[in-house]
């Protein structure tokens, strides 16, 4: 490896390193913001947030890394530029696109593992990280009573304290309506103070009430007519509640292995071929009795054909109602088969809009890598074009164009799920703007054009008016 070589290199694996970094930390804290939500009164414990923190910041690597590419790239030529090091270098007869090799090469082992990464770690981590958010979901917040307001969260019991002391356990004032075997508000409990206790490793509550009064209503089972009201005093009551529905349960991962983001490119095609084979057959059987019910119609036409000519001109009652029967018959049975086709057309749509999202959820896992490459294809030429270093103008224009390829992507998408163009094109589709763009930044900066020099442009200007 030469000096260049070693100068450029050491030059960009700090800023990539940096902007990976930051852009991971970017979308992960984004989308985990959006679930925030989930986790609000749970109370599960660090090691489980740390748990699902760390899956999807694995799951978010392929997100993350073409903007990061981009970013690190511009800032590492827009720097070298900035501090005429480029001048430098083409000063010593070196071409521009000698001087991105070395980073093109490194970029293209990192496009090589994240490969290999898409295929392996991303569909392990969605799995993990998605089967551990949805026990969160189900999972009951921890019991919050605030004052003065009813709290339903036990089941079977409407809880309300007027005030609640610093350390949690002490409540005052309490009223306890009782709802079980869906009776109504039928038993109420009033106590001064009570005090609430997690026993058997948290597994039950215990909650003992202090200078209380219950009421309740008890109906005759032999005449629900005839009500009676019982009244009791206590000095102190305990009742226990059972907890296991406000710990964490874990769900089998075999549950989510049915869904695409779950699978690797192996499973997505076996699948595919599957759904592709499935069709076929069903097409195959769908065209076969269609042929049969067209034969039985015109074997039955050509019966009555031959009738037709030994048969008078005469007005004959029992023919025409023979010919009406015979009419009604056809007519019935080709509405039926125009049913069938069209109830067949929809669901073979739906079947084409399923194959649709297998390829590109397989072609995806290509073309996000492949998205890194063609970053570093506008990245270096625009950095070497503008000529700024640090993280002001790098980072307006990285986000620029992520921007514009998020949206050609999402667009390219939809557009392949409604069957508007082929799948294949509108996964590639943002890649191929990319490129586009690359090879002509590339073709700019290798003749040192002044795109974004804006003392070219002032200096234009003036020239034009001194002309004028």
């Amino acid at each position: 490896m030469k000096k260049l070589d070693k100068l450029l290199l050491k030059a960009y694996i700090g800023p990539f390193a940096l902007t990976s970094s930051i852009v991971l930390f970017i979308f992960w804290s984004q989308y985990m913001i959006s679930k925030f939500v989930y986790f609000l009164g749970k109370d599960l414990g660090y090691d489980v947030y740390m748990e699902l923190f760390f899956w999807f910041a694995l799951a978010l690597v392929p997100v993350a890394l073409p903007l990061a590419v981009l970013l690190a790239t511009l800032m590492t030529y827009g720097s070298l530029g900035q501090h005429s090091e480029l001048t430098a270098i083409k000063g010593a007869g070196i071409s521009l696109l000698r001087i991105l090799r070395p980073v093109f090469l490194f970029t293209v082992v990192v496009v090589l593992v994240q490969l290999v990464y898409n295929d392996t770690v991303v569909p392990h981590a969605n799995l993990k990280a998605y089967s551990l958010l949805y026990d969160i979901k189900q999972t009951k917040p921890t019991i919050n009573l605030k004052e003065g307001a009813f709290y339903d969260g036990l089941d079977g019991y409407s809880i309300k304290v007027a005030k609640k002391d610093e350390d949690g356990e002490g409540i005052h004032d309490v009223i306890i309506y009782k709802h079980e075997g869906h009776r109504g508000n039928k038993e109420v409990i009033l106590a001064n103070h009570g005090k609430m206790q997690l026993i058997n490793d948290d597994t039950f509550m215990m909650l003992t009430l202090f200078e209380g009064n219950a009421y309740s209503e008890v109906e005759d089972k032999k005449s629900k007519s005839d009500v009676q009201y019982v009244h009791s005093e206590f000095d102190s009551s305990i009742f226990y509640f059972s907890m296991a529905s406000y710990a964490m349960n874990e769900t089998k991962e075999d549950l989510f292995m049915g869904h695409n983001l779950m699978k690797n490119r192996t499973q997505l095609l076996e699948e595919q071929d599957s759904l592709n084979l499935a069709m076929v057959n069903y097409s195959n059987m769908l065209v076969k009795n269609g042929n049969t019910q067209f034969y039985y119609r015109y074997t039955s036409n050509k019966k009555e054909h031959d009738t037709e000519k030994v048969t008078t001109k005469k007005f004959d009652p029992e023919k025409t109602e023979n010919q009406l029967r015979i009419y009604s018959s056809a007519y019935n049975s080709a509405s039926s088969f125009y049913n069938v086709l069209k109830s067949n057309a929809s669901r073979n749509k739906n079947q084409m809009r399923e194959e649709v999202r297998y390829t590109l959820d397989v072609q995806k896992k290509i073309s996000t890598a492949i998205a890194i490459l063609m970053m570093f294809l506008i990245g270096a030429p625009l950095g070497a074009i503008i000529k700024k270093g640090g993280l002001g103008v790098p980072v307006l224009v990285s986000v620029f164009f992520f921007v514009v390829y998020y949206i050609i992507t999402i667009t390219g998408e939809k557009m392949a799920k409604e069957l508007v163009i082929d799948p294949v094109l509108g996964a590639w589709l943002s890649n191929i703007f990319l490129f586009v763009m690359g090879m002509f930044f590339t073709f700019q900066a290798k003749n040192d054009a002044k795109l974004f020099d804006t003392d070219y442009y002032g200096v234009l200007l003036k020239s034009l008016f001194k002309k004028k």
